[in-house]
Protein backbone atom coordinates (compact mmCIF):
# COMPACT_ATOMS: atom_id res chain seq x y z
CA UNK A 1 0.00 0.00 0.00
CA UNK A 2 1.46 3.34 -1.07
CA UNK A 3 0.88 6.17 1.40
CA UNK A 4 1.73 9.63 0.10
CA UNK A 5 2.83 12.40 2.50
CA UNK A 6 -0.06 14.36 3.97
CA UNK A 7 -0.67 18.07 3.72
CA UNK A 8 -2.47 20.54 5.91
CA UNK A 9 -5.32 20.03 8.37
CA UNK A 10 -8.84 18.64 8.17
CA UNK A 11 -11.91 19.87 10.05
CA UNK A 12 -14.12 16.98 8.91
CA UNK A 13 -14.51 15.57 12.47
CA UNK A 14 -15.72 18.95 13.73
CA UNK A 15 -18.05 19.45 10.76
CA UNK A 16 -19.53 15.96 11.16
CA UNK A 17 -20.19 16.59 14.84
CA UNK A 18 -21.95 19.85 14.02
CA UNK A 19 -24.06 18.14 11.35
CA UNK A 20 -24.99 15.41 13.81
CA UNK A 21 -26.30 17.90 16.34
CA UNK A 22 -28.20 19.72 13.60
CA UNK A 23 -29.74 16.48 12.34
CA UNK A 24 -27.90 16.75 9.01
CA UNK A 25 -25.61 13.73 9.34
CA UNK A 26 -25.83 10.86 6.86
CA UNK A 27 -25.96 7.08 7.02
CA UNK A 28 -23.80 4.83 4.87
CA UNK A 29 -26.26 4.59 1.98
CA UNK A 30 -26.67 8.38 1.82
CA UNK A 31 -22.96 9.11 2.06
CA UNK A 32 -21.82 6.47 -0.43
CA UNK A 33 -20.63 7.37 -3.91
CA UNK A 34 -21.09 3.69 -4.82
CA UNK A 35 -23.06 0.86 -3.22
CA UNK A 36 -22.61 -2.84 -3.96
CA UNK A 37 -24.97 -5.47 -2.57
CA UNK A 38 -22.81 -8.54 -1.95
CA UNK A 39 -25.69 -10.63 -0.61
CA UNK A 40 -29.35 -9.57 -0.28
CA UNK A 41 -31.49 -10.02 2.80
CA UNK A 42 -32.37 -13.69 3.23
CA UNK A 43 -34.76 -15.84 5.22
CA UNK A 44 -32.83 -18.89 6.44
CA UNK A 45 -33.50 -21.71 8.88
CA UNK A 46 -31.28 -22.32 11.92
CA UNK A 47 -31.59 -25.20 14.38
CA UNK A 48 -32.76 -24.51 17.94
CA UNK A 49 -30.25 -24.60 20.78
CA UNK A 50 -30.54 -27.93 22.58
CA UNK A 51 -30.89 -27.87 26.37
CA UNK A 52 -32.48 -29.71 29.27
CA UNK A 53 -35.94 -28.67 30.41
CA UNK A 54 -36.00 -25.61 32.65
CA UNK A 55 -32.57 -24.25 31.72
CA UNK A 56 -33.66 -20.98 30.14
CA UNK A 57 -35.96 -20.32 33.09
CA UNK A 58 -32.93 -20.23 35.40
CA UNK A 59 -31.64 -17.05 33.76
CA UNK A 60 -32.26 -13.99 35.92
CA UNK A 61 -30.51 -11.45 33.67
CA UNK A 62 -28.89 -11.18 30.24
CA UNK A 63 -25.59 -9.67 29.12
CA UNK A 64 -25.23 -6.10 27.94
CA UNK A 65 -26.11 -5.47 24.28
CA UNK A 66 -28.77 -8.19 24.22
CA UNK A 67 -32.26 -8.85 25.58
CA UNK A 68 -34.40 -11.74 26.81
CA UNK A 69 -36.46 -11.48 23.60
CA UNK A 70 -33.38 -11.83 21.38
CA UNK A 71 -31.94 -14.68 23.44
CA UNK A 72 -35.27 -16.51 23.43
CA UNK A 73 -35.31 -16.21 19.64
CA UNK A 74 -31.81 -17.68 19.43
CA UNK A 75 -32.83 -20.57 21.66
CA UNK A 76 -35.92 -21.32 19.57
CA UNK A 77 -34.20 -21.28 16.16
CA UNK A 78 -36.41 -21.62 13.09
CA UNK A 79 -36.74 -19.26 10.13
CA UNK A 80 -35.04 -15.89 10.67
CA UNK A 81 -34.52 -12.87 8.47
CA UNK A 82 -30.82 -12.15 8.01
CA UNK A 83 -29.58 -8.72 7.04
CA UNK A 84 -27.84 -8.12 3.70
CA UNK A 85 -24.11 -7.72 3.18
CA UNK A 86 -23.33 -4.39 1.51
CA UNK A 87 -20.15 -2.53 0.54
CA UNK A 88 -20.14 1.28 0.47
CA UNK A 89 -17.55 3.47 -1.23
CA UNK A 90 -17.07 6.68 0.71
CA UNK A 91 -15.11 9.31 -1.23
CA UNK A 92 -12.85 12.12 0.02
CA UNK A 93 -12.83 10.95 3.62
CA UNK A 94 -10.55 11.34 6.63
CA UNK A 95 -9.55 8.31 8.74
CA UNK A 96 -8.69 9.64 12.16
CA UNK A 97 -8.86 8.34 15.73
CA UNK A 98 -10.48 5.07 14.71
CA UNK A 99 -13.25 6.77 12.71
CA UNK A 100 -13.83 7.51 9.06
CA UNK A 101 -15.25 11.00 8.45
CA UNK A 102 -16.80 13.02 5.73
CA UNK A 103 -18.43 16.33 6.54
CA UNK A 104 -21.74 14.56 7.29
CA UNK A 105 -20.81 10.95 7.96
CA UNK A 106 -18.78 8.80 10.32
CA UNK A 107 -18.00 5.09 10.49
CA UNK A 108 -16.49 3.72 13.71
CA UNK A 109 -13.47 1.44 13.25
CA UNK A 110 -12.04 1.60 16.77
CA UNK A 111 -12.88 1.76 20.49
CA UNK A 112 -14.36 4.95 21.86
CA UNK A 113 -11.75 7.53 22.86
CA UNK A 114 -11.44 11.29 22.73
CA UNK A 115 -12.04 12.28 19.16
CA UNK A 116 -10.03 14.94 17.42
CA UNK A 117 -12.03 17.83 16.06
CA UNK A 118 -9.29 19.06 13.76
CA UNK A 119 -6.59 16.67 12.55
CA UNK A 120 -3.19 17.27 11.02
CA UNK A 121 -3.13 15.04 7.97
CA UNK A 122 -0.16 12.66 8.06
CA UNK A 123 -0.76 10.81 4.78
CA UNK A 124 -2.82 10.40 1.63
CA UNK A 125 -4.26 7.13 0.28
CA UNK A 126 -6.01 6.53 -3.00
CA UNK A 127 -8.06 3.48 -1.97
CA UNK A 128 -8.44 1.47 1.25
CA UNK A 129 -10.78 -1.12 2.77
CA UNK A 130 -11.85 -0.71 6.40
CA UNK A 131 -13.38 -4.04 7.54
CA UNK A 132 -13.71 -3.64 11.31
CA UNK A 133 -16.61 -2.78 13.60
CA UNK A 134 -16.73 -1.21 17.02
CA UNK A 135 -17.31 -4.61 18.66
CA UNK A 136 -14.43 -6.19 16.72
CA UNK A 137 -12.01 -3.75 18.32
CA UNK A 138 -13.32 -4.55 21.82
CA UNK A 139 -13.72 -8.34 21.90
CA UNK A 140 -11.38 -11.11 20.77
CA UNK A 141 -14.18 -13.28 19.36
CA UNK A 142 -15.64 -10.46 17.26
CA UNK A 143 -12.19 -9.51 15.97
CA UNK A 144 -11.46 -13.06 14.85
CA UNK A 145 -14.89 -14.07 13.54
CA UNK A 146 -16.45 -10.84 12.29
CA UNK A 147 -13.27 -8.94 11.51
CA UNK A 148 -11.78 -11.96 9.76
CA UNK A 149 -14.92 -12.76 7.77
CA UNK A 150 -15.38 -9.17 6.58
CA UNK A 151 -11.69 -8.82 5.75
CA UNK A 152 -11.88 -11.92 3.53
CA UNK A 153 -14.48 -10.10 1.47
CA UNK A 154 -12.80 -6.69 1.72
CA UNK A 155 -9.72 -7.93 -0.14
CA UNK A 156 -11.78 -7.85 -3.33
CA UNK A 157 -12.14 -4.08 -2.96
CA UNK A 158 -8.80 -2.74 -1.71
CA UNK A 159 -5.96 -3.35 0.71
CA UNK A 160 -7.00 -3.39 4.36
CA UNK A 161 -6.21 -0.57 6.78
CA UNK A 162 -6.49 -0.53 10.57
CA UNK A 163 -6.45 2.44 12.88
CA UNK A 164 -2.91 2.67 14.26
CA UNK A 165 -4.04 2.45 17.89
CA UNK A 166 -6.14 -0.64 17.15
CA UNK A 167 -3.22 -2.28 15.34
CA UNK A 168 -0.90 -1.52 18.26
CA UNK A 169 -3.17 -3.37 20.71
CA UNK A 170 -3.90 -6.49 18.67
CA UNK A 171 -3.08 -9.60 20.70
CA UNK A 172 -0.65 -12.29 19.57
CA UNK A 173 -3.57 -14.73 19.30
CA UNK A 174 -5.42 -12.43 16.88
CA UNK A 175 -2.25 -11.85 14.84
CA UNK A 176 -1.76 -15.61 14.48
CA UNK A 177 -5.36 -16.18 13.40
CA UNK A 178 -5.15 -13.45 10.78
CA UNK A 179 -1.93 -15.03 9.50
CA UNK A 180 -3.73 -18.39 9.24
CA UNK A 181 -6.56 -16.63 7.42
CA UNK A 182 -4.02 -15.21 4.95
CA UNK A 183 -5.00 -11.64 5.85
CA UNK A 184 -2.82 -8.53 6.11
CA UNK A 185 -3.44 -4.96 7.27
CA UNK A 186 -1.62 -1.64 7.26
CA UNK A 187 -1.76 0.59 10.38
CA UNK A 188 -2.53 4.23 9.53
CA UNK A 189 -3.24 7.42 11.48
CA UNK A 190 -4.83 10.68 10.33
CA UNK A 191 -4.92 9.92 6.61
CA UNK A 192 -7.05 11.25 3.80
CA UNK A 193 -8.57 8.48 1.68
CA UNK A 194 -9.85 9.25 -1.79
CA UNK A 195 -11.93 6.05 -1.97
CA UNK A 196 -12.66 4.24 1.32
CA UNK A 197 -14.68 1.02 1.37
CA UNK A 198 -16.74 0.25 4.48
CA UNK A 199 -19.07 -2.70 4.98
CA UNK A 200 -22.43 -3.60 6.47
CA UNK A 201 -21.89 -7.25 7.33
CA UNK A 202 -23.98 -8.16 10.39
CA UNK A 203 -26.42 -10.66 8.91
CA UNK A 204 -25.74 -14.40 9.00
CA UNK A 205 -26.66 -14.73 5.34
CA UNK A 206 -25.35 -17.41 2.99
CA UNK A 207 -22.38 -15.29 1.92
CA UNK A 208 -21.18 -14.77 5.49
CA UNK A 209 -21.75 -18.43 6.32
CA UNK A 210 -19.45 -19.30 3.45
CA UNK A 211 -16.78 -16.98 4.80
CA UNK A 212 -17.08 -18.41 8.33
CA UNK A 213 -16.59 -21.89 6.86
CA UNK A 214 -13.53 -20.65 4.98
CA UNK A 215 -12.01 -19.27 8.21
CA UNK A 216 -12.47 -22.65 9.87
CA UNK A 217 -10.97 -24.50 6.91
CA UNK A 218 -7.85 -22.32 7.05
CA UNK A 219 -7.42 -22.78 10.80
CA UNK A 220 -7.71 -26.54 10.40
CA UNK A 221 -4.60 -26.52 8.22
CA UNK A 222 -2.87 -27.09 11.60
CA UNK A 223 -2.83 -30.87 12.17
CA UNK A 224 -4.44 -32.35 15.29
CA UNK A 225 -2.93 -34.78 17.78
CA UNK A 226 -6.17 -36.63 18.61
CA UNK A 227 -9.56 -37.36 17.13
CA UNK A 228 -13.05 -38.16 18.38
CA UNK A 229 -12.35 -36.68 21.82
CA UNK A 230 -13.92 -33.90 23.90
CA UNK A 231 -12.29 -30.63 24.99
CA UNK A 232 -12.98 -28.39 27.96
CA UNK A 233 -11.90 -24.74 27.79
CA UNK A 234 -10.87 -23.31 31.15
CA UNK A 235 -12.11 -19.81 32.00
CA UNK A 236 -10.77 -19.03 35.47
CA UNK A 237 -7.57 -17.04 35.70
CA UNK A 238 -8.14 -14.89 32.62
CA UNK A 239 -10.78 -12.67 31.04
CA UNK A 240 -13.76 -11.16 32.83
CA UNK A 241 -14.64 -13.14 35.98
CA UNK A 242 -17.32 -15.51 34.76
CA UNK A 243 -16.21 -19.04 35.65
CA UNK A 244 -18.37 -21.13 38.01
CA UNK A 245 -17.06 -21.71 41.49
CA UNK A 246 -16.72 -25.43 40.76
CA UNK A 247 -14.86 -25.11 37.46
CA UNK A 248 -11.92 -27.17 38.81
CA UNK A 249 -14.39 -29.91 39.70
CA UNK A 250 -15.80 -29.81 36.17
CA UNK A 251 -12.29 -30.14 34.75
CA UNK A 252 -11.54 -33.20 36.87
CA UNK A 253 -14.94 -34.71 36.06
CA UNK A 254 -14.39 -34.34 32.29
CA UNK A 255 -10.70 -35.26 32.37
CA UNK A 256 -11.69 -38.64 33.81
CA UNK A 257 -13.79 -39.04 30.66
CA UNK A 258 -10.75 -38.41 28.45
CA UNK A 259 -11.47 -34.74 27.74
CA UNK A 260 -8.55 -32.50 26.81
CA UNK A 261 -8.30 -29.50 29.18
CA UNK A 262 -7.42 -26.29 27.34
CA UNK A 263 -6.20 -23.04 28.95
CA UNK A 264 -6.27 -20.40 26.17
CA UNK A 265 -4.63 -17.85 28.47
CA UNK A 266 -1.45 -19.94 28.64
CA UNK A 267 -1.29 -21.67 25.25
CA UNK A 268 -0.38 -20.55 21.74
CA UNK A 269 -2.94 -20.65 18.95
CA UNK A 270 -1.11 -23.54 17.29
CA UNK A 271 -1.11 -25.61 20.48
CA UNK A 272 -4.79 -24.87 21.15
CA UNK A 273 -5.83 -25.79 17.61
CA UNK A 274 -3.66 -28.91 17.60
CA UNK A 275 -5.27 -30.14 20.86
CA UNK A 276 -8.80 -29.30 19.68
CA UNK A 277 -8.56 -30.36 16.03
CA UNK A 278 -10.57 -33.54 15.52
CA UNK A 279 -12.64 -33.10 18.69
CA UNK A 280 -16.31 -34.05 18.62
CA UNK A 281 -17.47 -31.99 21.64
CA UNK A 282 -16.43 -28.58 23.00
CA UNK A 283 -17.47 -27.51 26.52
CA UNK A 284 -16.66 -24.20 28.18
CA UNK A 285 -17.91 -21.03 29.84
CA UNK A 286 -19.48 -18.47 27.52
CA UNK A 287 -16.94 -16.01 26.19
CA UNK A 288 -14.54 -15.18 23.38
CA UNK A 289 -12.15 -17.95 24.43
CA UNK A 290 -14.57 -20.46 22.91
CA UNK A 291 -13.65 -18.98 19.53
CA UNK A 292 -10.47 -21.07 19.51
CA UNK A 293 -12.30 -24.36 19.82
CA UNK A 294 -15.12 -23.55 17.45
CA UNK A 295 -12.78 -22.60 14.60
CA UNK A 296 -10.69 -25.74 15.14
CA UNK A 297 -13.63 -28.16 15.01
CA UNK A 298 -15.36 -29.53 11.92
CA UNK A 299 -18.95 -28.85 10.84
CA UNK A 300 -21.32 -31.30 12.52
CA UNK A 301 -19.51 -31.23 15.86
CA UNK A 302 -21.07 -30.13 19.15
CA UNK A 303 -20.61 -27.00 21.28
CA UNK A 304 -22.01 -26.87 24.84
CA UNK A 305 -21.72 -23.47 26.47
CA UNK A 306 -21.89 -22.98 30.25
CA UNK A 307 -23.75 -19.82 31.28
CA UNK A 308 -23.96 -17.83 34.51
CA UNK A 309 -27.61 -17.35 35.50
CA UNK A 310 -26.98 -13.61 35.82
CA UNK A 311 -25.53 -13.26 32.29
CA UNK A 312 -27.48 -15.31 29.78
CA UNK A 313 -25.93 -14.76 26.37
CA UNK A 314 -25.73 -17.26 23.50
CA UNK A 315 -24.61 -14.81 20.84
CA UNK A 316 -21.91 -17.33 19.93
CA UNK A 317 -24.65 -19.65 18.69
CA UNK A 318 -24.67 -17.40 15.62
CA UNK A 319 -21.05 -18.40 14.98
CA UNK A 320 -21.84 -22.07 15.60
CA UNK A 321 -24.74 -21.83 13.13
CA UNK A 322 -22.39 -20.27 10.59
CA UNK A 323 -19.81 -23.01 11.11
CA UNK A 324 -22.43 -25.76 10.87
CA UNK A 325 -22.01 -26.90 14.48
CA UNK A 326 -24.71 -28.05 16.91
CA UNK A 327 -25.09 -25.67 19.85
CA UNK A 328 -26.42 -26.35 23.34
CA UNK A 329 -26.15 -24.76 26.75
CA UNK A 330 -26.30 -25.38 30.49
CA UNK A 331 -27.28 -22.57 32.89
CA UNK A 332 -25.70 -22.52 36.33
CA UNK A 333 -27.37 -22.09 39.69
CA UNK A 334 -26.51 -19.77 42.58
CA UNK A 335 -25.61 -16.14 43.21
CA UNK A 336 -23.64 -13.79 40.98
CA UNK A 337 -20.52 -14.10 43.13
CA UNK A 338 -20.86 -17.86 43.62
CA UNK A 339 -22.65 -19.99 41.05
CA UNK A 340 -22.05 -23.60 40.08
CA UNK A 341 -22.68 -25.99 37.18
CA UNK A 342 -23.94 -29.53 37.67
CA UNK A 343 -21.45 -31.80 35.81
CA UNK A 344 -24.09 -34.46 35.22
CA UNK A 345 -26.21 -31.87 33.42
CA UNK A 346 -23.32 -31.32 30.99
CA UNK A 347 -23.30 -35.01 30.06
CA UNK A 348 -27.08 -35.16 29.76
CA UNK A 349 -27.03 -32.09 27.53
CA UNK A 350 -24.38 -33.62 25.28
CA UNK A 351 -26.58 -36.72 25.00
CA UNK A 352 -29.34 -34.52 23.56
CA UNK A 353 -27.10 -33.63 20.61
CA UNK A 354 -26.49 -37.29 19.87
CA UNK A 355 -30.14 -38.25 19.54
Amino acid sequence: MEIQPGRGFSAKPLAQLACKYLGLDQGSSEAAAETRVICPQQDLHVDPAFHLDGQFERAVAVADHTSFALEKKRVAGGISTHEPTIAYRIDNALFCGGRLFTYRFQNIQGPRRNRKLIAKVSGELDTAALPLSYFATLYFGHMVFDGGATALMARDFAETCFDGEVALNISDHVKRYWALFGLNYTPVRDVRIRHAWVFEDRGLNSHKIGRFRELGTRVRSIPGIRSGHGVFFRRRGWGTRRAPGNEAELEAFLAKRNYEIIDPGKMSVDDIVSATRGAEVLVGVEGSGMTHGMLAMDPGTTVVMLLPPWRFNIMMKDYADGLGQRFGFVVGQGRQDDYWIDPEEILRTIDLARR
